[in-house]
């Protein structure tokens, strides 16, 4: 290859590095700010427990996140639990699906449009979000657009591409089960195929179903098991007022209304330039021209179909559509949004969209670092106080209560999340720690069941949501103990009451 040949290719490859190292620089500042969450803590609390412990877990609950859960175990066994590596492989995430956008837009249609695509994905309210939460969203984002970039080579390119393309479908499916609505979307970029290339895309079609269907197969016994706890997800209402607001404004632009009307007007804009536009993957042809397919038919199924089959299915089987589960679909919002972008503005335009994306964006990422941001949880602030607070941990006991909104996990998520402000206190109504549960989280005995173990403790804490209230009915069995409230504390939605035993 000559120099004036390697230096482009060398831009090619650059681009996406840069995008997606700058997606990931913004993703690290304030990383830690907000407090953990209930969800975040459903991962501590399965990440750190020994693997037989946890194999046996997945098999009663969340067997959904189970290889999710093994790839952070890995990474807490090896550096240690914190909340900085809670969130930092979503970080790393992000920022790889920023440069995989760039490239897939490069081979759907130019660099310039892929880069315009890694902007806009970058500064998507969702994806700032995902950036920094400790569960697997900015993997199945990752896992989307790898996945629909190598459908993209594998219809121009060789048979082995089709085998990749099949061992990343169960890779992704196995990672995130609505991934497979992803699948389902490429079905029908693959049935345009045909359409437009007939006979050239029959050999390939064929490639692309052996491929799915092997994956499928292969992930069928993962599928019926996750399919057999989706109790787990009763939370999910069914379809209702708030369905069309959880569409249109919070799935990809979370609470940001102004951005939402400007995001969907740019992408009803987008999709008709789309659906009118000339620009296409070059398919490859046994002879003569080769066939086109415009880049509407790999972007606009990938973009609708996994929204649309989570509310039919919400709809006609069982309530699954939540506005999380179609973060896998930021990829392709974005790079259906730089369709309109690049088509309709001029260099001092989108000098002028760039700055003005870069001002809707930045309050909203301001705001998802607040320490309350996630669900108004203070938890780091209660632990904190905890280990300011506490005399001696030996003579101290904890009464967890009851967690605001989540009937079955007790505020020990407190402590599962950040342990420093608890280490050595006695959990005084215990029963069976979680990993020996078998489930998510561990089971209780109630506070008149574990009287004796308040023997040899001078203060106990009660830590509680108000949500089903325990102060007055744990302060009176205190008292007839011989304790007596000496201070309660508000930490937002978590009451923390120290009691004294009495001289």
């Amino acid at each position: 290859m000559s120099s004036t040949s390697a230096a482009p290719a060398r831009r090619r490859w650059l681009l996406p590095l840069l995008l997606g190292l700058a997606t990931l620089a913004v993703s690290l500042p304030g990383i830690t700010g907000p407090s953990i969450w209930y969800d975040e803590a459903a991962t501590v609390v399965s990440a750190t427990r020994p693997l037989p412990a946890l194999w046996e877990m997945v098999g009663n609950v969340d067997a959904v996140h189970a290889l999710y859960y093994v790839v952070m175990h890995a990474l807490f066994e090896v550096f240690g639990y914190s909340e900085l590596l809670l969130r930092l492989p979503s970080a790393i995430a992000t920022g790889a699906t920023a440069a995989l956008v760039v490239e897939l837009g490069r081979r759907l249609v130019s660099l310039r449009f892929g880069v315009l695509a890694g902007v806009a994905f970058a500064v998507l309210p969702r994806v700032t979000w995902m950036a920094i939460e400790g569960r697997s969203y900015a993997l199945s984002a990752l896992l989307a657009v790898g996945l629909t970039l190598v459908l993209v080579l594998a219809m121009r390119g060789r048979a082995w591409w089709w085998a990749l393309y099949g061992a990343l479908a169960l890779l992704s499916v196995i990672t995130f089960i609505y991934l497979a609505l992803l699948v389902v979307a490429h079905a029908v970029t693959v049935a345009l195929w045909l359409l437009v290339a007939r006979r050239e895309a029959v050999r390939g079609a064929v490639l692309w179903l052996v491929a799915s269907g092997t994956a499928a197969l292969a992930s069928l016994p993962f599928a019926l098991e996750v399919v057999s706890q989706n109790g787990q997800v009763g939370w999910i209402p069914e379809l209702g007022d708030q369905t069309w607001r959880q569409v249109f404004r919070t799935q990809w632009f979370l609470y940001n209304d102004l951005f939402a009307w400007v995001g969907w007007l740019v992408l009803a804009v987008a999709i008709v330039l789309l659906l009118r536009g000339r620009r296409a993957l070059v398919l490859p042809a046994a002879a003569g021209a080769a066939p086109a397919l415009p880049a509407a038919a790999v972007l606009l199924p990938a973009l609708v179909v996994p929204t649309l089959g989570l509310l039919a299915m919400t709809e006609f089987y069982s309530p699954v559509y939540s506005p999380r589960y179609v973060t896998m679909c930021t990829p392709f919002v974005a790079l259906v949004m730089a369709a309109a972008i690049e088509r309709l503005l001029g260099r001092v335009a989108l000098s002028i969209a760039l700055a003005a994306s870069l001002v809707l964006a930045v309050p909203e990422v301001i705001d998802q670092r607040d320490p309350h941001s996630k669900q108004n949880t203070a938890w780091d602030e209660i632990s904190a106080f905890l280990a300011r607070d506490i005399d001696d941990p030996v003579t101290t006991g904890i009464v967890y209560g009851n967690l605001k909104a989540h009937s079955k996990a007790s505020t020990r998520v407190i402590a599962y999340s950040y342990p420093e402000g608890f280490e050595g206190t006695t959990d005084v109504t215990l029963e069976t720690p979680a990993p020996e549960t078998g489930q998510l989280w561990e089971t209780r005995r109630t506070l008149t069941q574990s009287l004796d173990r308040l023997e040899g403790l001078e203060t106990v804490y009660l830590v509680t949501s108000i949500s089903r209230d325990r102060r007055a009915a744990t302060t009176a069995a205190l008292t007839d103990e011989g304790y007596e409230l000496a201070d309660e504390r508000r930490f937002t939605d978590v009451r923390v009451l120290r009691y004294e035993k009495a001289d």
